[in-house]
């Protein structure tokens, strides 16, 4: 009975937690500042990643990232310059900044958010 108990508790505890708190941690790239380094630019929701009062791109929202989509945010991300070519943010795909596996960690983390 006390086995029990204990392998259900977390599960339990997991399921009062409110949906913010168990979102995905950002990915190493989305914050480190030799890779993505997102929050520099861009702000996200307090829960979803380190707070930041970036404001030079735009505000990254999980309804806006699925409305735009996985293969859209992948492209975005790789090499922004194809959709505007004056934007400021890094072809970080197409200068080898990310690689593919961490783009699409990121992409994932982006797809997700609350």
């Amino acid at each position: 009975m006390l086995l029990r108990a204990l392998l259900i508790a977390p599960a339990l505890i997991a399921g009062a937690l409110p949906a913010n708190v168990q979102a995905a941690a950002a990915p190493p790239a989305f914050t480190a500042r030799d890779k993505g380094h997102c929050t520099a630019c861009h702000q996200v929701s307090d829960a979803a990643a380190p707070a930041s009062r970036a404001d030079l791109g735009p505000r990254l929202e999980g309804a806006r990232m699925r409305e735009l989509g996985r293969i859209r945010l992948r492209e975005l991300i790789h090499d922004p310059t194809r959709a505007n070519a004056n934007t400021v943010m890094p072809p970080f795909g197409k200068h080898r900044i990310l690689e593919p596996a961490e783009i699409d960690r990121i992409v994932e983390y982006l797809h997700a958010l609350p």
